[in-house]
């Protein structure tokens, strides 16, 4: 009977040892707390991280160094109006005869490097009339007959 006991005896503080195990709040870790502690140390680390890549990656420029501001002189305002510049005359287009020919009772001339027929513009003058040997150019109402000097 004392195997017995002593069985009885080792249950009953085993018992009494898991019961301890189980009683609320004394083994027991608070996962809260944990997470949270964990989260903040996450937080930490990439702020720190970020400071130091910006650190890293910030370029160093050298300080301008400026001159200091000068001096404006101001100048006395004019007593008279500047003149106004008087109207130049406009100089007149050279027109150059190159030569005529006709084609199908049509004739046609060069002028200035350009061929042109009657009612035709050169150089914004209008040509009035093509004959065998000369050409009229009506130039801002003025008639300027070209010759081919024959």
């Amino acid at each position: 009977m004392s195997i017995i006991n002593d069985a009885l005896k080792k249950t009953e503080a085993s018992i009494q040892r898991n019961s301890l195990k189980k009683t609320p709040g004394l083994d027991k870790k608070p996962k809260f707390k944990t997470f949270l502690l964990y989260s903040l140390m996450l937080a930490a680390i990439l702020l720190l991280g970020g400071h130091i890549f910006k650190t890293l990656n910030h370029k160093i420029v050298p300080p301008q160094v400026s001159e200091p501001p000068q001096a404006v002189p101001i100048q006395a305002p004019l007593a008279t109006p500047a003149p106004l510049p008087e109207e130049q005359p406009k100089p007149e287009k050279k027109f150059v005869l190159n030569g005529i020919f006709f084609s199908d009772d049509n004739g046609y001339a060069l002028v200035n490097n350009q061929i042109v027929k009657e009612n035709d513009s050169v150089e914004g003058a209008k040509v009035e009339k093509i004959t065998v040997d000369t050409v009229e150019i009506n130039n801002e109402g003025k008639i300027i007959t070209l010759s081919t000097g024959k």
